[in-house]
């Protein structure tokens, strides 16, 4: 495992957004790990826009593995802990906090495509695309 990925780029893979592609194309051999909230929230995006669920399902078959949870729940506890306690700290959605916590946990970076969700976390490493 080399990155995590957050559901903006897991987004950007499915929809096939130029900047998404490209970073699969330039990084062949780069592999991503899921979260568990991530693969929730792409799940319930495609419900909402009526996708075909086979059509999803065979996306999701591309191999990126769903990451156990176990490990992320520490981290993800601590994370909550130490931000309530930072000063100016600005309020953060509850599955941007586990997706954090889950690359925090494993020690990998971020790929997203939103910085701005994950900057004020100490400690976690992000790769910026798009």
């Amino acid at each position: 495992m080399d990155l995590i990925a957050d559901t903006t780029f897991l987004v950007g893979l499915w929809r096939r957004q130029s900047w998404a592609t490209l970073f699969a194309k330039n990084n062949p051999q780069t592999r991503l790990g899921l979260p568990w909230v991530v693969l929730g929230e792409f799940l319930h995006g495609a419900i909402r826009a009526d996708h075909d669920p086979a059509t999803v399902g065979e996306f999701l078959g591309l191999g990126i593995p769903v990451l156990e949870t176990e490990p992320s729940i520490q981290a993800y506890a601590q994370l909550c802990a130490d931000l309530q306690d930072t000063p100016g700290y600005k309020q953060i959605g509850q599955n941007d906090l586990w997706i954090a916590a889950v690359s925090l946990a494993m020690g990998l970076p971020l790929v997203t495509r939103n910085a701005r969700h994950f900057q004020q976390i100490k400690g976690l490493q992000l790769r910026v695309i798009g």
